[in-house]
């Protein structure tokens, strides 16, 4: 190889180690938020790790500023130099195993000026040192002097403005589930056990686990507790359901469970948080299996066995039946059953179907309270999967010898009005195979994806009497109205109202006759349009044609007829 060639040849080191850059140190004033929540939360977590049973936070003033002093009765810090050493926290081995101190605490102040005291328990002796706030930055010289103080850590920092304006809110806070005292200005700040209104405690492993009736927790609520600093932990949540249980955790003595540094906002992800939520969920299962009776959905029954929890199957019980309806805000208040040996699982059909077959079958006793909706989260279970299901709806329709059938997949375009004989066909699955004939009032065809306004359903009846106009009316509207959900749209009620004004012309025309309709449709607007015009305890006249409009008012004060 030529020499210029092997001159110019990259040479590297064979061994490196890791290491923090020295420069690491300049940045330090952006480690933290540098908000009095951030620092109070540091330097009471500190006090508490020095052993301190109280934290005093007093607000005096020197030269006309406002002081904060932070001052704990804990075990004092016997080397200064550890104050400004980034990283290198001074702490016992007993401490550093079971607590994962960082040796930035203190650097939450970085970038404000700070008098700093301490006299460990180990010699007696006192010291203090000042330090400015570009100090913490530059690496200079800061001389420590000899002074005299009760045992335990004192820091005095300027309190600006704002930290002045939120440091009640941020010291109860850093309180309420801190294990030491806290007083601020002389006053005891109350704690809070972090598991006040558990349904049941377990302890194992380091940690105490709460279990919560809740429906509002989620995984980004704060469920962690770390002497005082709480953090959302993603724990488990399982819901039964009349009833949803969470979990918060409160910490004991678990050194694998640690934060995110340096802010100490969230968890860490590891086995040791993974193992957490196992332990945590199941001691929701445990706290169940105390209960006289659950509702678990299936598959959390199955998960309750594998993490070795045995629990009876969940409690026979279904919800009635109710027909589906073409807009989902729209639906009735359903009943609970609790008789499962003859009931009936109604799986499901398209709106239109559902909602007559709902109205034929109310009226057959066979039956009545037998029929339950689907509950997905019960397949699975022994009592619900024996459960016989209706599995098929159909509508047959006889008009003038022609016999047609009507359910999800065929669509006959009968034209509306009376026919010969109307029957809903159910096909009954279970342990004996069956298919019920049904006499039906009413059946309404109306396909949503084809059809656009209630004019395209068609109704067909074995007679006028079979059904009343304000239940026809209901049907109309469970089988065909759906809002719009275009943002241009007209709100929900007023969708609807327009609707059922449609709906009722449409059902008293069937029902009734053309001028019926022409009534009922003249009655709602007059309702809607102008009797509210009228004075209270007198009546307006109308002779109403399409060339002319006479209106009198009476009795107490009558008015000319006007002519239009």
């Amino acid at each position: 190889m030529p020499l210029a060639a092997r001159s110019n040849k990259v040479t590297f080191p064979t061994v490196i180690h890791s290491q923090v850059d020295p420069a690491a140190v300049t940045k330090v004033t952006r480690l933290f938020n540098n908000t009095i929540e951030d620092v109070l939360a540091e330097l009471i977590q500190n006090a508490r790790r020095a052993n301190a049973s109280t934290v005093k936070l007093t607000v005096t003033a020197a030269d006309g500023i406002a002081q904060l002093s932070i001052a704990d009765d804990g075990s004092g810090i016997a080397d200064p130099s550890v104050v400004l050493a980034l990283g290198r926290s001074g702490w016992n081995d007993s401490i550093a195993r079971r607590e994962d101190p960082a040796g930035m605490g203190v650097f939450s102040l970085a970038g404000r000026h700070a008098l700093i005291r301490s006299c460990p328990n180990t010699t007696g002796e006192g010291w203090q040192f000042e330090i400015a706030p570009e100090a913490w930055e530059d690496g200079r010289a800061i001389a420590v002097d000899p002074c005299a103080r009760p045992r335990g850590t004192e820091i005095v920092v300027a309190l600006d403005t704002s930290w002045a304006n939120a440091l009640d809110r941020a010291a109860r806070n850093a309180a309420r589930h801190c294990p030491i005292r806290v007083h601020l200005n002389g006053e005891r700040l109350e704690p809070q056990d972090w598991l006040a209104g558990a349904k049941a405690v377990f302890e194992e492993n380091g940690v105490r686990i709460g279990v919560f009736d809740d429906h509002r927790a989620n995984r980004d609520s704060a469920s962690i507790n770390f002497h005082g600093v709480t953090v959302p932990g993603a724990l488990p949540s399982i819901a039964e359901s009349d009833v949803s249980w969470c979990v918060r955790v409160d910490i004991v003595d678990a050194p694998e469970l640690q934060l995110v540094l340096p802010a100490r906002k969230e968890m860490i992800e590891n086995d040791a948080l993974r193992q957490l939520r196992r332990n945590a969920t199941r001691a929701i299962y445990r706290h169940i299996q105390k209960r006289a009776s659950h509702r678990l959905p299936f598959e959390h029954w199955a998960e309750a066995e594998k993490l070795g929890v045995y629990l009876p199957e969940a409690r026979p019980e279904l919800i009635e039946w109710a027909p589906a309806t073409a807009d989902p805000h729209n639906g009735i208040t359903r009943s609970k059953l609790t008789s499962i040996d003859e009931l009936l699982i109604v799986e499901s059909f398209a709106p239109p179907i559902e909602q007559c077959a709902h109205f034929a079958l109310d009226r057959d006793a066979r039956f009545a309270g037998r029929l339950a909706s689907l509950d997905p989260k019960m397949e699975g279970y022994s009592w619900y999967d024996r459960l016989s299901r209706i599995t098929g709806m159909a509508f047959e329709i006889e008009r003038a010898g022609e016999t047609f059938r009507y359910d999800e997949t065929n669509l006959p375009g009968v034209e509306g009005g009376l026919v010969d004989r109307l029957d809903l066909v159910i096909t009954v699955a279970g342990t004996t195979p069956e298919t019920v004939t049904i006499p039906a009032p009413v059946m309404i065809e109306y396909d949503e994806g084809s059809f656009w306004t209630v004019d395209d359903a068609n109704v067909v009846l074995t007679s006028r009497e079979a059904i009343t106009p304000a239940e026809l009316v209901d049907l109309l509207e469970g089988a065909c109205f759906s809002s719009s959900d275009d943002r241009d749209a007209d709100s929900w009620d007023t969708q609807r109202d327009r609707f059922l004004l449609d709906a009722r012309e449409i059902a008293t025309r069937i029902l009734m006759g053309d001028d019926a309709a022409i009534l009922e449709r003249l009655r709602a607007v007059l309702a809607h349009r102008v009797q509210w015009f009228v004075p209270e305890g007198r009546k307006l006249y109308a002779s109403i044609g399409r060339d002319t409009l006479e209106l009198d008012i009476d009795p107490s004060e009558p008015i000319d007829a006007v002519q239009l």
